[in-house]
């Protein structure tokens, strides 16, 4: 009997070791399912984040900005070519606009002294007319018949007085006007014979330093259409807004977390985003297009 209790306790034992087991591989099976499930998960976040740095999904600004490297170099070259020639370019344009608004000066008085002189000419015609008919109103007074026909002819006579002496006062003025015209026309017309003549000297001298430099600033600017062709019209109208306001220097390079062209510190998570290309940054400060040194240096 006791063998048999024993026996049986075994056997009941080994059904609750079995269940035990059983839970406990349910366990196990379930750790392993969860272990996996979050390898999985890990795997698909991993996966998702490279995803986004696909270029097929966010492109980079890479090619734009070494475009813009490009650009800054041979405008670099073209500012260095107008150095070269110095300021003779808006000493050109300083005296075009001096030759053109002292000509603009010279018509206007021409046109005024013309028509003050066609005014000094009708009030001398008028008043040689009404010297006529006063020296007829003189001879009348000696041929009157009564003193109210001689009053009248005389009054007509200071009537036509008035009239002349009026007009010789206007016609000194328009004599005193025609001459500072004159004086004034005369000198303007010296100033402008002497800004003509150094106008073209100074034309001359641009135009053999533009031979000198005709070649390379032809092949230069040739090589500028090209790069300017493969950009999308809003970087071209951005490049060239901030190209204007520095001349060869719209770029500037991302040194140690400053820019190379103000010298101005740009905040750590901004650097870190310089360096992915996703987008084009300007400097806070100046306004310069940003570019990583990485970026560069693999250009």
């Amino acid at each position: 009997m006791t063998e048999t209790k024993n026996n049986e306790g075994n056997a009941f034992r080994n059904e609750s070791d079995i269940q035990e087991e059983n839970l406990n591989n349910n366990s196990d099976l379930s750790r392993d399912s969860e272990e996996k499930s979050g390898e999985e998960s890990e795997a698909s976040v991993f996966y998702t984040f490279e995803a986004a740095e696909d270029e097929s999904e966010i492109p980079k600004k890479t090619a734009v900005l070494m475009n813009f490297l490009e650009l800054r170099e041979i405008d670099e070259e073209l500012a260095d070519i107008e150095d070269e020639k110095g300021d003779l370019p808006s000493e050109i344009r300083t005296i075009k606009s001096k030759v053109e608004r002292l000509s603009e000066s010279l018509s206007a008085e021409k046109e005024r002294f013309t028509n003050l002189t066609d005014e000094k000419n009708s009030l001398e015609d008028e008043n040689s007319s009404y010297e006529d008919k006063i020296n007829k109103y003189d001879e009348q007074k000696f041929n009157v018949r009564s003193n109210t026909e001689y009053d009248e002819i005389t009054k007509a006579i200071e009537s036509l007085f008035v009239v002349v002496e009026k007009n010789e006062k206007k016609i000194k003025e328009i004599n005193k006007e025609l001459e500072g015209l004159n004086l004034d026309s005369h000198n303007r017309e010296t100033e402008l014979s002497e800004l003509k003549e150094e106008l073209n000297e100074k034309e001359k001298q641009l135009n053999e330093l533009n031979e000198q430099f005709l070649q390379e600033e032809s092949a230069l600017i040739e090589k500028r259409n090209n790069l300017i062709s493969k950009l999308a019209p809003e970087y071209v109208t951005m490049y060239e807004k901030i190209n204007g306001s520095y001349n060869g220097e719209a770029t500037a390079i991302v040194r140690n977390g400053n820019c190379s062209g103000c010298y101005n510190s740009i905040p750590p998570q901004r650097v870190i985003e310089i360096k992915t290309a996703e987008n084009i940054y300007t400097c806070q400060s100046c306004g310069r297009i940003l570019i990583s040194e990485e970026l560069q240096s693999n250009g």
